[in-house]
């Protein structure tokens, strides 16, 4: 989860400055290939309960991703450059950080009871 959320200010800081684009396909598929292939790997050998926790996994990472640049952006002061997309722009920021923190809320309340004693 660590990796997930280092990929993400990775990514959105490699965005703003310009380094080349292959470091954030890096940093990204570092966090999400390997839960991806347990739960192939998992789903195809019938173990599914095992494949359960890599999608969750994986589920987790996504969200870190998506959450930790959202709010790196939002940290680095980026805005449109035109006036009237601005207000568009605090919308759809405020919309994706209520989106992914509620999607984290969720996951962790799904992780919780996954991991509930005598389960």
């Amino acid at each position: 989860m660590l990796l997930a959320l280092a990929s993400g200010v990775a990514a959105a800081l490699a965005i703003t400055s310009q380094v080349p684009s292959a470091l954030i396909g890096v940093m990204v598929a570092l966090a999400l290939m390997p839960p991806l292939v347990v739960f192939g790997l998992m789903l195809a050998t019938g173990q599914f309960h095992a494949a359960l926790g890599a999608l969750l996994l994986l589920a987790t990472n996504v969200i870190c991703v998506n959450l930790t640049g959202v709010l790196t952006f939002r940290l680095l002061g980026i805005f449109p450059r035109n006036w009237w997309e601005a207000e568009r722009a605090r919308r759809a920021t405020r919309r994706a950080l209520t989106t992914w923190l509620a999607l984290m809320t969720i996951l962790i309340a799904v992780l919780i009871l996954e991991l509930a004693p005598g389960r």
